[in-house]
């Protein structure tokens, strides 16, 4: 158990801990939360546990690893993360990165369970390697249950300040992970039980506190916003409590202290644009919340919460100032556009996105396109499917490539149509005059038009996260270019 971990620091289960058995030990306070106390007129304080759970995508883990002339090797994977796969295979096996590659097959889901480097993806290709021949090792439903990474049990304790108006003055939160018996990415959620405290509401002061025990279970780590559901239960817990005290309806006193756009919280996480309270208004107005809300017969009930989460992590998870999404188009003479991207098709409908942005920016249809993905020996470096991430980092790698190609094809039908560049349209599969949509080229043309002027025709496009103000330790956890906010309302019939 936790307490257990706690207790016993003899003997270590692991080196990588921070002290004994506990492996994370966090604490930080942004502004000053005893002053931010004292000017409130209400403190409230819970205590909230939130149960650990596991993922169950449709198929279970499973890799094919085959060996190659040369000492390559071929590593087949239900992965949401080739290129870390890539990483850890090349610092296990002891080989240069060019004689691996990973290739992620699509994933009926993953849901983060997928995102670790796993022990059987390093056996199945270590195992090929030495016999000369096909491996395969597909892990049974229980062995997946064994891998676990699935969401952390987490013991919170929450205190929160308001004035009777319910404007928050201070928080401190406390949270206790059960990691199981490894790191997985334990580190990154242990930071974010406290990191997205301060990105819906206004929080002036904040503390935040925590530890993540090793136990011998099977592996927490990252499931769908790792860390960050936990924590957010709780608030929304207390926000209700709250509201009941102060005798206000929940949907007002959330709208009364939604963060304000285009700031940076407490604890120095950049926010753009907030569409929070349109999300509120928008789920109180379907559900007849302030109409309804405590006037239900006895057993049934309404309940609000709202949530928020990443558009992409700031950071990678390895420190480096390299993109974190690349798209590389090559285009045919016959007008075919190859298009060469690392991301990982989990079920989410990245492969479509990628496809409908090229095809958007050159004015074609998705047939015209062909993709190559999550390939590590064919495509640029898309650190993986997790975080939200995939349609806002690659969608703008692949918008970017696209604007390129683009570009020269417009230089050189200009210069054969004797039209500014400005003036063309991209569309219907054809380049032409936007004042005589009949003044043009059908694509197939343009292509060859612009191949003749300027040889063949490719480009790269990539994208970086914008830097995030915050400059202290574990400040990478939390930045993202843009967060996404929802509020749901429930009706609840409870049968005592």
């Amino acid at each position: 158990t936790v307490e257990e971990a706690i207790s016993t620091p003899e003997p270590q289960i692991h080196s990588y801990a921070d002290d004994g058995n506990l492996h994370k030990l966090l604490s930080m306070e942004f502004g000053d939360v005893e002053a931010g106390f004292a000017e409130a007129d209400r403190i409230f304080e819970d205590t909230f546990f939130y149960d650990g759970n596991t993922h169950l995508p449709m198929e279970q883990h499973a890799t094919v690893a085959l060996p190659e002339d040369d000492g390559r090797v071929t590593v087949w994977s239900s992965t949401q993360t080739p290129h870390y796969l890539h990483r850890a295979l090349t610092k296990v096996l002891g080989l240069p990165a060019s004689r691996i590659r990973v290739v992620a097959t699509p994933n009926g889901g993953g849901f983060g369970g997928k995102s670790d480097p796993f022990g059987h993806e390093i056996v199945c290709a270590a195992m090929a390697l030495k016999l000369g021949r096909p491996a395969k090792i597909s892990l049974t439903r229980e062995e997946v249950f064994y891998c676990h990474r699935g969401r952390h049990p987490v013991l919170m304790r929450m205190k929160t300040g308001v004035r009777q108006d319910g404007t928050l003055t201070a928080q401190t939160l406390q949270t206790t992970l059960d990691g199981g018996a490894y790191g997985s990415y334990g580190v990154a959620s242990t930071y974010y039980t406290g990191a997205l405290q301060t990105v819906t509401y206004r929080l002036p002061h904040y503390k935040f506190e925590s530890i993540r025990a090793f136990t011998n279970k099977p592996a927490c780590g990252p499931k769908r916003g790792h860390g960050t559901p936990q924590p957010r239960f709780g608030f929304e817990v207390q926000l209700d409590k709250i509201a009941v005290e102060l005798g206000q309806n929940p949907a007002d006193l959330r709208l009364r202290m939604v963060e304000q756009p285009n700031t940076v919280t407490a604890n120095w996480l950049k926010l753009g644009t907030i569409a929070l309270s349109r999300c509120i208004e928008a789920v109180v107005a379907g559900s007849g919340f302030r109409e309804r809300w405590g006037k239900l017969p006895p057993g049934r009930g309404l309940g609000l919460a709202c949530g928020s989460y990443l558009c992409g992590a700031g950071l990678p998870i390895y420190w480096n100032h390299m993109p974190q999404s690349g798209v590389t188009l090559h285009v045919d003479r016959g007008g075919g556009v190859a298009v060469f991207c690392g991301e990982t098709e989990i079920g989410q409908g990245s492969d479509s996105v990628l496809a409908a942005v090229v095809a958007e920016v050159l004015g074609l249809e998705l047939g015209d396109l062909r993709l190559q993905v999550a390939d590590t020996a064919f495509t640029p470096v898309d650190l993986g499917s997790y975080s939200s991430r995939v349609t806002l980092m690659m969608g703008h790698a692949a918008r970017d490539a696209a604007e390129k190609v683009r570009a020269t094809v417009a230089q050189a039908v200009a210069r054969q149509l004797g039209l500014p560049e400005s003036q063309l349209v991209f569309s219907g599969r054809r380049v032409f005059d936007a004042g005589d949509p009949a003044k043009g080229l059908s694509w197939e043309e343009a292509v060859i038009v612009t191949e003749a002027r300027a040889g063949t025709l490719a480009a790269a496009g990539s994208y970086t996260p914008p830097r995030s103000p915050g400059k202290y330790r574990g400040a990478g956890v939390g930045p993202s270019p843009t967060y996404s906010y929802s509020a749901a309302v429930v009706e609840v019939e409870v049968d005592a």
